[in-house]
C-alpha cells in the first residue's frame, strides 16, 4: 500500500459587474400585481433579483414546480454571477415557454426578506407588488434574458457586459491504494482518499475556446446573435459594456423595447381568454 498525489479542480463563474460586486444570491418569489381595479383578476410574476450563483438554477426550477403549468413571465434584476447556472436557466425559461423583463418588484406589505410575515394573511397571494422599469441585467444576466419566449427591456434599462472570470483551484488528493502483481503486473484491488489538501488558487479573465464555443451555441439555440459574445471578449473583467438600444434589437436580445410595462398590467387580463399570467382570486383562496 502507498499513498498517491493527484488530481486538480477547475471551477467557472462569470463575475458581476464591477459597478454591483456586492450584492445579496438571487431569490425568486411569485408577486401579484397591486395595480388599482384589477381584483380579482390580477397579473402575477416571478421576481428574480440578485446574484446568480451556482445553486440558482435548482432554485428555480423549484419555484417553476411549485407553479404546475402556469406561465408566470420573469422580471429580472441582476449584476450577473455564475454563466452554466444563468444558461441552465435560459433553458428552463426557454422550455416553460415564459417571457422575461429586465425590471425589478416594489414590494407592498410583506418583503422577502421577512419572516413570518402576516401583513397579507387572508389577502390570496404572499407576496404584492409593483413592477418597475428602471433596473438593469449586467454580465451572465443577459444569458437568462436571452431565454424568453419575449424578451422585453425599456430603453432606461441597463444592459451590460463583459469578459468572463475563470476560476481555476487546485486540490491535492493522496491516495491510499492496494494492489498485488499478477503476472508482473500490478493489480488495483483497493483505492482510497486519505487527504484532501486545496492547492493554488489561479483567476483567468479571457474565455477560452470551449467557453467561447458554449456561449455562442446558447445563444444560436435562443436566436440571439453571437455579437453579444464578440462584444464580452473586446471588453475587460473589471469594466463593462452597456449594449445599447440598437444593438439589442439588432442582436434581438431584447424583441420588445417599447411596452414592457404593459405586459403586467391589468389589461393582459382583459383580453379573452385572459393572459396565462392572470389569476383570478376567489373565496377558496382567502
Amino acid at each position: 500500500m502507498r499513498a498517491l498525489p493527484c488530481a486538480s479542480i477547475v471551477g467557472l463563474v462569470l463575475g458581476s459587474s464591477p459597478a454591483f460586486a456586492q450584492f445579496d444570491e438571487m431569490r425568486f418569489v411569485v408577486v401579484r400585481s397591486v395595480e388599482a381595479g384589477c381584483e380579482p383578476l390580477c397579473t402575477e410574476w416571478i421576481s428574480a433579483e440578485g446574484e446568480i450563483t451556482s445553486t440558482s438554477d435548482d432554485k428555480f426550477r423549484e419555484t417553476l414546480k411549485g407553479l404546475g403549468k402556469r406561465r408566470l413571465p420573469v422580471v429580472i434584476n441582476s449584476p450577473g454571477g455564475d454563466i452554466n447556472a444563468a444558461m441552465a436557466i435560459g433553458r428552463a425559461i426557454r422550455k416553460r415557454g415564459i417571457d422575461v423583463l429586465v425590471g425589478t418588484t416594489e414590494f407592498i406589505g410583506c418583503q422577502p426578506s421577512e419572516k413570518n410575515c402576516q401583513t397579507n394573511r387572508g389577502r390570496g397571494a404572499k407576496y404584492f407588488g409593483r413592477p418597475l422599469i428602471n433596473a438593469f441585467c449586467n454580465s451572465a444576466c443577459p444569458l437568462v434574458l436571452a431565454g424568453g419566449a419575449h424578451r422585453y427591456a425599456a430603453p432606461s434599462a441597463f444592459i451590460g457586459v463583459h469578459q468572463v472570470t475563470t476560476t481555476i483551484t487546485s486540490t491535492d488528493i493522496v491516495y491510499k491504494t492496494k494492489y498485488k502483481m499478477v503476472g508482473g503486473k500490478k493489480k488495483i484491488l483497493s483505492k482510497k482518499i486519505v487527504s484532501r489538501k486545496k492547492g493554488k488558487t489561479q483567476i483567468v479573465t479571457q474565455m477560452n475556446q470551449a467557453i467561447e464555443k458554449n456561449l455562442r451555441s446558447y445563444l444560436q439555440e435562443m436566436g440571439v446573435s453571437g455579437i453579444i459574445v464578440d462584444r464580452m471578449k473586446a471588453t475587460d473583467a473589471s469594466d463593462i459594456s452597456w449594449v445599447d438600444i440598437g444593438t439589442r434589437k439588432f442582436t434581438k436580445l431584447v424583441e420588445n423595447l417599447d411596452n414592457s410595462d404593459m405586459v403586467l398590467s391589468s389589461a393582459a387580463c382583459q383580453s379573452v381568454p385572459a393572459a396565462s399570467h392572470c389569476r383570478l382570486i376567489t373565496t377558496d383562496d382567502l
